[in-house]
């Protein structure tokens, strides 16, 4: 009966032992997770700072490099606008010398439509002349038609074929040919004495 005893008492002991024992090893427990959690958002956080760097380095990256391709397209368009001003300048200059040429050109036909040369009053036949005058009020002693030669800008050398004689037959010589008419004559070939003698 005392073994028994005994024995009973020694598993008692036991059980009072793991009894406190237990609460150790599940406090032990709770801190290795504490720890772990601490590790794993410390790894976390340093991850996600790496990430962090990794995209603030693209970024810059790719802001460098739009900042260069604006540079690049900024310049090559202030090229571009450069040289069409250029051109334009050039074509307003060449617009302007023909508009100036044009007036010219208008000026010198209005002065030699205005005077009427003595080819033109020769080929005047009598029915034009005729329209012509009905056209316009009559005076009292109507005005003859004539023609004015300009003998200024003839060689000194061939001023003697540019007489009055020598100008009316050539008048008749080309008025008979063009106009079909063998006995077309010039009425009359009087000679200003500023410009060239009378024969």
């Amino acid at each position: 009966m005392a073994g028994e005893g005994e024995t009973s008492e020694g598993a008692l002991g036991q059980n009072r032992a793991r009894k406190q024992t237990a609460p150790k090893s599940a406090g032990g427990m709770v801190e290795a997770v504490h720890s772990l959690k601490q590790l794993l958002e410390q790894d976390f956080n340093k991850k996600i700072e790496a990430m962090k760097a990794e995209f603030q380095l693209v970024f810059t990256k790719l802001r460098d490099r739009m900042a260069e391709e604006v540079a690049r397209a900024t310049a090559q368009m202030a090229q571009e606008l450069s040289q069409v001003r250029d051109q334009l300048t050039q074509v307003c200059g060449e617009l302007e010398q023909t508009r100036l040429q044009l007036d010219t050109l208008n000026k010198t036909e209005t002065q030699r439509s205005s005077v009427q040369t003595y080819a033109d009053a020769a080929r005047m036949t009598p029915t034009s002349i005729s329209s012509q005058s009905s056209s316009t009020i009559r005076s009292a002693t109507p005005e003859p038609v004539f023609c004015t030669v300009d003998t200024s800008r003839v060689p000194e050398d061939h001023i003697g074929d540019a007489t009055p004689t020598m100008i009316r037959k050539t008048v008749e010589q080309e008025m008979r040919k063009s106009s079909d008419q063998p006995h077309w004559r010039c009425v009359a070939v009087r000679a200003a004495v500023r410009s060239i003698k009378s024969d």
